[in-house]
């Protein structure tokens, strides 16, 4: 009996020293994982990753006993630190398009594990290409275009109007007032008051503004209405629509879109066509 014990009690020694064994190294391969991950992203925050980069980060993973799946999220990191650097300006050349592709080849990441940021990347190039005058066009039912009009955009939207919310008076009694007899009083003078009138803008119409090369169309269940690119005296775009001043009208229009995100679409495509503008 005690020969089992002592056997028992050395088979759990050899199972504990065992596990501290491997929680040591699963904690040294952390450690590795993430040394190599900051290493990673210090070489690809400039943009780029170069072809002597690459071989030193497959050295590097060599040395610390690391594999492909080891280091996956560090890749993902390291692309997404390239990423900011591309994008730091709001704009992405073709140069960094070029760079982030190569990156992710080499760093062989799949589309969908940086399935947001290929997204953005789409966004980024469609308003290059806008700002180059390559614009992209669409084919919208039920709508007559002019001769030689194309559609380059249609985006949901909220036509805007100045209303009045509520009217009411402030003010209030002067003169003096006296006591008649017990719970009585008798004022002197009369309600000096003044109206008040609450305005704010609310929709009219629920519909589209489509961004064509000769006018600006909103297409909207109560109200609709068209007009001339060279008939728009200003532009100014809010964080969620815009507003524009027309020719011979007296009131600007104030458009608000449901999405806020293609502002930046909206807003190139608009630059370009108004400074493009052709009457033929």
């Amino acid at each position: 009996m005690l020969q089992f014990i002592k056997k028992k009690i050395e088979e759990w020694k050899q199972i504990a020293e065992q596990r501290k064994q491997e929680k040591e190294a699963q904690l040294k391969k952390e450690v590795n994982i993430q040394l190599l991950k900051d290493e990673m992203i210090q070489l690809a925050s400039d943009g780029k990753l170069t072809a002597e980069e690459i071989k030193q980060i497959e050295s590097r993973k060599s040395e610390l006993c690391l594999n492909d799946e080891d280091i996956k999220v560090a890749k993902i990191d390291a692309y997404m630190a390239a990423f900011n650097k591309a994008v730091d300006d709001s704009t992405l050349t073709e140069e960094e398009e070029k760079e982030l592709n190569n990156i992710q080849k080499e760093l062989n990441l799949s589309d969908d594990l940086i399935e947001a940021k290929k997204k953005i990347l789409a966004r980024y190039r469609l308003v290059r290409e806008i700002q180059n005058g390559n614009m992209p066009t669409l084919q919208i039912a039920n709508i007559v275009l002019k001769k030689g009009e194309q559609v380059y955009w249609s985006e949901p939207a909220s036509l805007l109007e100045e209303k009045v919310l509520s009217r009411h008076y402030e003010g209030g009694y002067s003169g003096l007032s006296f006591r008649v007899m017990k719970g009585v009083s008798y004022r002197v003078g009369g309600f000096r008051g003044y109206p008040v009138v609450e305005k704010g803008n609310v929709s009219t119409s629920d519909g589209e503004l489509i961004f064509s090369s000769k006018r600006l169309i909103f297409r909207g269940d109560r109200k609709s209405f068209a007009t001339n690119l060279d008939k728009i005296l200003d532009i100014q775009f809010y964080a969620d629509g815009m507003q524009f001043s027309e020719n011979n009208r007296s009131k600007p229009r104030l458009i608000q879109f449901n999405d806020r995100n293609n502002m930046d679409i909206i807003g190139s495509i608009l630059s370009y066509t108004v400074n493009h503008y052709s009457s033929k």
